[in-house]
Order: structure tokens, then C-alpha cells, then sequence
């Protein structure tokens, strides 16, 4: 019996283990007619699928909602879920792990918003970290991820794929903003959190 309790806990403890998912500090600014801006912060999600050199990005905007706050702002519109973004990144594109060593360069991608895709490009920038040298040895799979950080603006125009019927939303312009970001090593219980783009090849 005590030995059957150790295995299930085992088992659990490793089925958790692989759903944990690292967050990203991000923050959002939205603003009404390029000048009446206002800027939230939440989590995001970063990922790289080594199998295919894709690398994403997973925001939620419910995430982002201040408590309590119940203005008619298009961050606070309930129908708007989830916006992904998907771009074809090669894994000779990252920084050689080294003190503190850096690439900056555009990366074409595209937006996946309300069922529909849109090409938008980003400039990226990837950092090994500090301590990356010493991290090597670390026995987690996710290790070499884990020694870089990225930041990284992506704009978005919500008109451009849905029409509202609040004309005040139609004139929003969106700055996703993500400052140190984690990515997670992409693995395949973690496909729940990709389903709506993971196996779709943009348009």
C-alpha cells in the first residue's frame, strides 16, 4: 500500500511538474484616437517549438482587467479573448550563450486575433543571461531557454480584424509590450495552450 502511495504520488508530482508554464511581464497600452492612452499590466506566454523553429506569443486580455473597473474602454470588452502571435524563428538565430551577449533583429510574424491572420513584423531583442555559463549544467529541459530573455513590441489594431459595433473601438490602437520575457520550451502537453494556431499554417 505505502509503496503504491509513492508511485501516485510520483506520477503526480511529475504531470504537474509538466504543466508548469513560466509567465512573461507584459504590459499593454491602448489607446483612442493615438492620443487617449491608458496602459494595464499582466502575464503573457512565450514559446519555442524546437520541431519547427516557431516561436509564440499568448495574451489574454482578460488577464489584463482591473479589478472593479467597469468603464466601456475596448480592453474591457468581454467577446475579445485571446491574441496570439506566430513567427518562424531558426535556433541559429539565438545569442551564443555567453555573459551577458545580445541579437537584435526584425522578425517577420503574424497576428492570430477573432479567426483571422495578419502579417506584422517585430524587432526582437535576446539576451543570454548573467549567470548563462553556469546554467548549462542544469539538468532542467528547458535549461537553455531559461538563460535567455527577450523583449519585444508588438502593435495591434483590433479594427483590422473585427468591426465593432462602438465606433469608439474601431478607433483603438493596441502596444503589447513584453519586457524580460521568459520562453518556455514548447512540449506536447502543452498543446492545450496553443490550440487555436498550433497546427494552422497562418494564411
Amino acid at each position: 500500500m505505502k509503496l503504491y502511495f509513492i508511485f501516485f504520488l510520483l506520477i503526480f508530482s511529475l504531470k504537474f511538474s509538466a504543466q508548469v508554464v513560466g509567465s512573461s511581464g507584459t504590459s499593454i497600452e491602448s489607446c483612442l484616437d493615438s492620443v487617449d492612452c491608458y496602459t494595464v499590466k499582466g502575464p503573457s506566454y512565450l514559446f519555442y517549438d524546437e520541431s519547427k523553429n516557431d516561436f509564440y506569443l499568448k495574451v489574454t486580455f482578460a488577464d489584463f482587467k482591473i479589478q472593479g473597473d467597469t468603464s466601456d474602454t475596448w480592453l474591457n470588452n468581454p467577446s475579445d479573448s485571446v491574441l496570439y502571435f506566430k513567427a518562424d524563428l531558426q535556433k541559429e538565430q539565438f545569442p551564443a550563450l555567453s555573459n551577458q551577449n545580445t541579437k537584435s533583429f526584425v522578425l517577420p510574424g503574424q497576428i492570430y486575433f477573432n479567426h483571422k491572420w495578419r502579417d506584422q513584423s517585430i524587432t526582437l531583442n535576446i539576451y543570454s543571461t548573467e549567470n548563462s555559463i553556469v546554467n548549462t549544467n542544469n539538468t532542467n529541459s528547458n535549461f537553455k531557454y531559461d538563460n535567455y530573455k527577450v523583449n519585444f513590441s508588438l502593435p495591434f489594431v483590433p479594427k483590422q480584424f473585427k468591426t465593432y459595433k462602438k465606433e469608439h473601438y474601431n478607433k483603438q490602437t493596441v502596444t503589447i509590450n513584453v519586457t524580460l520575457g521568459r520562453i518556455n520550451l514548447f512540449k506536447a502537453d502543452m498543446e492545450n495552450m496553443l490550440d487555436e494556431v498550433y497546427n494552422q499554417q497562418g494564411r
